[in-house]
């Protein structure tokens, strides 16, 4: 055999070395753009979820408040028209998640109103009066390749968005 066997067969094996490496690399960059983009999706869902919460609040002249009433009058029955009226959350809920688009499996929200409040737990006697604030968490899990490789199976998310209810 001449040497330029030789040297097909070595290019070959440095190819067969180097090619799952670059491959690995090129997966890991594409599975870290999965998790900046949901990353970036939850953030936009959670601020769309509280936007929908500050202009349906509990005004008067709102035909549909959300979140917990300010007022003691009775809030509208559930209808074609508001399926969710107060003290019901679900509307809020629903706006986030259609607007987290790449937002991976697995979509949770919560949605408090008051100073400290967490999760789904309101704070002590907050309403959806005018200038209560209003947070909406949006987290997911984000399935990656390569590293369930190593035993990984998913990379968990969020973003978070407070606003003072403004109607």
């Amino acid at each position: 055999m001449s040497r330029d066997g030789r040297s097909l067969g070595q290019g070959l094996v440095e190819f067969a070395v180097v090619m799952p490496v670059f491959l690995m690399l090129l997966m890991g960059a594409v599975d870290l753009g999965r998790v900046v983009w949901a990353t970036n999706s939850l953030a936009s869902g959670a601020r769309e979820g509280a936007r929908f919460a500050i202009v349906h609040g509990g005004s008067a002249s709102d035909p549909c408040p959300v979140g917990p009433p300010a007022s003691t009058a009775d809030p509208p029955s559930p209808s074609p028209s508001c399926p969710y009226p107060a003290p019901s959350k679900q509307a809020i809920k629903d706006a986030a998640i259609a607007a987290a688009l790449a937002g991976g499996t697995s979509i949770a929200v919560s949605v408090c109103y008051g100073l400290g409040c967490t999760g789904d737990t309101d704070a002590a006697g907050a309403t959806d009066a005018r200038g209560t604030p209003v947070t909406v968490t949006v987290t997911s899990q984000i399935p990656l390749t390569i590293p369930s490789l190593f035993g990984f199976s998913a990379f968990g998310v969020s973003g978070s968005s407070t606003m003072l209810v403004n109607h």
